[in-house]
Order: C-alpha cells, then structure tokens, then sequence
C-alpha cells in the first residue's frame, strides 16, 4: 500500500452537496460516496492531513456551461439548499472553496497558477 506523507497530501471532495447528491448516481450511489468519503476524511483529520470540500454554486444567470455530457444543474438557477454540503461532512479545521464553474482547480482558491 501506498504510504501517504500527511504533510504533504490532503483529501479533496468534489460536489458532496444537497443538490448533487440528490441526483440518481452511478455505478455508486449518493449514500455509499458519502459514506466512504466521511470515512477517507476521519482517516485524513487522524493523520494530520487537511480535508477540503469543494462545492459548486451560482447566481442566476452564471451557470456554467450546460453543454455537457448529462446536465444537472438547473438553468434557471439553484434552490436553496443546492450550494450546502451534506449534512455531518464538514468539521472544525476543514477547508471549504466554493467553485463557480466545473473545475475544482481553476479559478478558485485551490489554484495554484500564481504560486512561486
């Protein structure tokens, strides 16, 4: 088994949020992802390693693209309770980014195109 260093490896968790996991998932579904995924972060937190949780949202009229392979995002913008992460992920020290397009990386605070 791969051995991680947890100071330089962090868990990232992409669109674990009420309006993406409300969706019929596969080959997996929503319950499992969100199962495993709580568990892999305990692992993380116990190690000393970051957690971070991605979601996506927007106001109406800044959707991204819809031009994809299965839209999922309503294009008359989201409900309410679209944006917030499924309950019991999130803890005390966890890193949270908004993104407001597909991608996890550019555009948000996880890119790192001006580091040194």
């Amino acid at each position: 088994m791969t051995a991680l260093d947890p100071r330089t490896t962090a868990l990232v968790a992409i669109d674990l949020q009420q309006g993406i996991v409300a969706n019929q998932l596969a080959p997996h579904s929503a319950d499992d992802v969100v199962r495993r995924t709580k568990a892999l972060a305990g692992t993380f937190r116990a190690a000393g390693a970051p957690v971070v949780w991605v979601h996506v949202g927007f106001a109406k009229g800044e959707a991204p693209s819809v031009n994809v392979d299965q839209p999922s995002l309503p294009a008359d913008g989201l409900p309410a309770e679209f944006t917030k992460l499924v309950d019991g992920l999130k803890e005390d020290g966890d890193i949270t980014v908004l993104k407001r397009h597909w991608g996890a990386f550019t555009g948000t605070d996880l890119d790192c195109a001006g580091a040194a």
